[in-house]
C-alpha cells in the first residue's frame, strides 16, 4: 500500500446534501483509516444550482474540508464533473474520482481501488462492488454496453416474455460472474457512481466528460473513450461501497420530468456519436414498434408470478429445494435491470436494514439457482410503507461494520 498516494475526489450535488455530507465523511474515513495524510485527500464539490437550501450542508462540506463551487446554473452532470475538475488545476495528485453525492465508503474500498491502480498500468477506470443497504444484500447490477443489438434486444423483451427471457439469459451470463467476484474483473462497461482513475489519463482525454451529455450515457461514454485509449476498464468485487441509488433523480413520478428528459437527449446523443446513422434508425424503429404494439401487452411478465401480496414488513420467499441461489429484484416485471442477491439454503428472508430501502412500490422478484441455472420461482409483491429518504447516522453504520466486516469501525 502506497500512503503518499495524492486523491482529487469530484463529488457532484444536486439536491442531495445530507448524503453528500455523509459521502465526503466516509471517503475522509477511509482514507485515514490506513494511514493516509489527511492532506493529500483533495475534495471538490459542485452543487449543481440545486432547487431546494443546500447551504447548511455546503457549509458542513467546508468544515471537513471540501472546496465547494456554488453554480448557478445546472449544466448537467458532466458539465459539474468538468467544472469539478478545472477546480483541481495546479493542485498535485495521482489520481482522480468520480463521485455520484450518495455514496458511502466502506471499510477498505479506497485501499482496494487505489491499489489496483497502482498495481496494474494498463487500468484506465476501477469502480467497487456497489450496494443500496448497509448490510450489502441488495446489490447493484452489471451495466450492459448500450448497442444497436442491445436497444433491439431491450425493446424486444419488452414486448413479448419469450424474446425477455431470451434477453434475460444474455444478460445472466455477465450479471453471475460480476456478483461473485471477490477481486479485479475486466470488463467492458463500469458504474458511473464511482469511478478511479489516474490523473494521467484524464489528461490525455482533455477532461472527464462530454458535455453534451446532459445527464446519462455521459459515464458510457467516458468507458468508450478511456478503452480508444487503450487502457483496461477494471470492476473490484474486493472494494464495496453504499449506492443509496436514485436518491437525486428518483424513480417513478419523481423521475418522469427534467431526468427523463434528459436521459432522452443523452441517449440520442450518444447513439448518433458511436454509431451514426444506424444508431438513430435503430432507436427511431424502437420507438416506432413500442409505440404501434398494444399497449396492454407490453412489459409483460416472462414468467408465472406467485402474488405474495402487500407487506409492511419485510418479504419472505420459500424456494422448491436448499441450494446456492441468486435472488434478482425488479420494478419491471421484464427484469430488464434488477438487483442481485446471493444466498443459500431453501428461503431467502430480506434483512429489516435491507428492507428499509425498498421504495414505496410494487417488486417482482426471481431466484436463480446457481448451480443448475434453473429458474426456481418467481413472485410479485408491494411494499406499502415508504423507503428511507435520509442517510444513515454514523452510530448506525458502525453497528453494520462490526456486523458485516468483522468488527471493523466505519
Amino acid at each position: 500500500m502506497n500512503v503518499e498516494q495524492r486523491l482529487s475526489a469530484l463529488v457532484i450535488n444536486y439536491d442531495s446534501g445530507a448524503f453528500c455530507v455523509r459521502c465526503v465523511e466516509s471517503l475522509v474515513a477511509d482514507w485515514t483509516r490506513d494511514g493516509r495524510p489527511r492532506e493529500l485527500l483533495h475534495v471538490v464539490v459542485v452543487d449543481n444550482a440545486s432547487p431546494s437550501d443546500q447551504e447548511p450542508f455546503l457549509q458542513a462540506l467546508e468544515k471537513l474540508g471540501a472546496t465547494v463551487v456554488r453554480s448557478d446554473v445546472n449544466d448537467g452532470y458532466s458539465g459539474g464533473v468538468n467544472r469539478a475538475y478545472a477546480a483541481t488545476k495546479g493542485i498535485p495528485s495521482d489520481a482522480v474520482a468520480i463521485l455520484n453525492p450518495d455514496l458511502y465508503f466502506l471499510p477498505g474500498s479506497v485501499t482496494a481501488l487505489l491499489g489496483e491502480l497502482a498495481r496494474d498500468p494498463s487500468v484506465g477506470l476501477v469502480d467497487p462492488r456497489a450496494c443500496i443497504d448497509p448490510l450489502g444484500v441488495l446489490n447493484l447490477p452489471r451495466n450492459l454496453m448500450p448497442t444497436p443489438r442491445d436497444q433491439v434486444g431491450v425493446t424486444l423483451a419488452r414486448l413479448h416474455p419469450w424474446l425477455s427471457r431470451r434477453y434475460s439469459d444474455r444478460r445472466l451470463k455477465k450479471a453471475v460472474p460480476w456478483l461473485l467476484a471477490e477481486g479485479p474483473l475486466d470488463s467492458d462497461m463500469l458504474s458511473g457512481c464511482c469511478l478511479f482513475t489516474r490523473r494521467e489519463v484524464l489528461d490525455r482525454l482533455e477532461g472527464p466528460m462530454d458535455t453534451s451529455f446532459p445527464l446519462y450515457f455521459e459515464d458510457t461514454d467516458l468507458f468508450r473513450r478511456v478503452t480508444k485509449l487503450g487502457y483496461k476498464l477494471v470492476h473490484h468485487g474486493g472494494a464495496r461501497i453504499l449506492h443509496h441509488w436514485s436518491r437525486s433523480a428518483g424513480v417513478g413520478d419523481a423521475y418522469l420530468g427534467d431526468p427523463h428528459a434528459r436521459h432522452g437527449r443523452s441517449m440520442r446523443r450518444y447513439f448518433e456519436k458511436y454509431y451514426g446513422g444506424l444508431g438513430k434508425l435503430t432507436l427511431a424503429l424502437c420507438a416506432q414498434l413500442e409505440r404501434a404494439w398494444p399497449p396492454t401487452k407490453v412489459n409483460r411478465p416472462m414468467h408465472t408470478l406467485k402474488d405474495l401480496g402487500t407487506f409492511a414488513e419485510p418479504v419472505e420467499i420459500a424456494l422448491p429445494r436448499s441450494t446456492r441461489f441468486m435472488v434478482e429484484i425488479s420494478m419491471d416485471a421484464t427484469f430488464i435491470s434488477c438487483v442481485g442477491v446471493l444466498g443459500e439454503g431453501e428461503r431467502w428472508v430480506c434483512p429489516q436494514e435491507a428492507w428499509n430501502w425498498f421504495f414505496q412500490a410494487p417488486y417482482f422478484s426471481r431466484a436463480i439457482d446457481l448451480e443448475t441455472g434453473d429458474v426456481l420461482g418467481a413472485w410479485t409483491y408491494a411494499k406499502s410503507t415508504p423507503g428511507r429518504l435520509h442517510p444513515l447516522e454514523h452510530h448506525e453504520l458502525a453497528e453494520y461494520g462490526e456486523r458485516v466486516f468483522g468488527g471493523r469501525a466505519v
